[in-house]
C-alpha cells in the first residue's frame, strides 16, 4: 500500500511538472476564456494577471506558456525580443464614446472636452488622435487613470464626455440610469478613417516559442472552442465566471450588456492586425512591431 501511495504521488508530481501554464487578465478577456478555465485537465495550469507590469514579468521570464494580452502591448513586447507569437485575436470590438449630449458625427466633437483612460497604446486615445490628425477636428483630451474614476466623474457631473472600453461603457449607463449612453461606436470611426473593417484587434492569445508546436495548437484549438462555442452556448456560465472572478465589482446586468455589445470571436486576420499595428506605430502608440509575429 505504501509503495502504491508513493507511486501515485510521484506520478502526479511528474504530471504537474509537465503541465504548461495559461495566464489571462482579470477583466473582459475572461469571457472568451471561460470554457478553457472550466476544463478539468492536468496538462495545463490556469492563472491570472492583474496589471501590465505583472504580464510583462510573466513574458520576460517566460513563466507563461500561453498569455492573453492586449494585441498592441504583446506586439511591442515581441518587437523588443520577447519570445512569443500571436496565435489569434478573441476581442475585436469594445470602445465607445459615452456622453449625455447629442452626438451624430465626429464633427460634433469639435471644441469638446473628452476624458479617456491613460495607458500604453490605448485604442480609444489612438482614435481620438486620428480624428484630430486626419479630420482637423480639435478637442481637449483629458487623461484619467482608470475607467472607474471616469465613471465617477460622469456620475457627479464633473465631466460630460468620455471614451471608454466595455464593460465600463455599460457600467456608465447603469450607474447614471442612462443619462450617459454610448453615442458613437469607435470601431465604425476607425473604419471610416482607415478603410479597414470596423474591427480592431484588441485582445489576443500569445504563445511562448518554447512550447512544442503540436501541443500549442491543441491549446489554441481549445481556446478557440471556448471563445467561439462555449461563450455562446454557455453564456450564463461565462457571465458568472467573470462576475465571480471580478468579486462582483461589475454587476451581472452590466456584464451581460457589455458582452452583447462587444464582438468576441477567435480568429486571425493578419491584414487587419498588421494594419492596426502600422497605424499605432505611425501615431506613436507603439515603437515597433514584427511582420512575422504570428504563430
Amino acid at each position: 500500500m505504501k509503495r502504491l501511495f508513493v507511486f501515485i504521488f510521484m506520478l502526479s508530481l511528474s504530471i504537474s511538472l509537465l503541465a504548461y501554464s495559461f495566464f489571462n487578465p482579470i477583466g473582459p478577456a475572461l469571457l472568451p476564456a471561460a470554457g478553457l478555465y472550466s476544463e478539468n485537465t492536468t496538462d495545463l495550469t490556469k492563472d491570472y494577471w492583474r496589471t501590465l507590469d505583472e504580464a510583462q514579468i510573466l513574458a520576460l521570464k517566460q513563466q507563461a506558456d500561453f498569455l492573453v494580452l492586449p494585441v498592441a502591448y504583446g506586439a511591442e513586447l515581441i518587437s523588443k525580443g520577447f519570445e512569443y507569437k500571436l496565435a489569434g485575436v478573441s476581442i475585436w470590438k469594445s470602445f465607445y464614446l459615452v456622453t449625455s449630449q447629442e452626438v451624430n458625427s465626429i464633427e460634433d466633437l469639435r471644441g469638446k472636452r473628452i476624458v479617456t483612460i491613460h495607458s500604453p497604446g490605448q485604442t480609444g486615445d489612438l482614435i481620438l488622435k486620428m480624428i484630430t490628425k486626419q479630420k482637423n477636428i480639435n478637442f481637449e483630451t483629458v487623461y484619467v487613470s482608470s475607467g472607474a474614476d471616469i465613471i465617477q466623474l460622469l456620475a457627479t457631473g464633473k465631466e460630460t464626455m468620455a471614451v471608454l472600453p466595455e464593460p465600463f461603457v455599460s457600467l456608465a449607463e447603469v450607474k447614471t440610469k442612462n443619462v450617459f449612453t454610448a453615442k458613437m461606436d469607435l470601431q465604425q470611426v476607425y473604419a471610416q478613417l482607415t478603410g479597414y473593417p470596423a474591427m480592431i484587434p484588441i485582445t489576443g492569445l500569445f504563445v511562448s516559442n518554447k512550447v512544442p508546436r503540436e501541443y500549442a495548437q491543441k491549446i489554441i484549438d481549445r481556446y478557440e472552442q471556448s471563445s467561439n462555442k462555449y461563450f455562446k452556448d454557455e453564456f450564463d456560465k461565462s457571465i458568472k465566471f467573470m462576475f465571480d472572478l471580478m468579486d462582483g465589482k461589475m454587476p451581472d446586468p452590466v456584464l451581460r450588456k457589455a458582452s452583447q455589445r462587444s464582438f468576441i470571436e477567435f480568429g486571425k486576420d493578419k491584414e487587419i492586425v498588421l494594419g492596426f499595428l502600422k497605424i499605432l506605430k505611425e501615431n506613436g502608440a507603439i515603437s515597433d512591431y514584427k511582420q512575422d509575429m504570428f504563430f
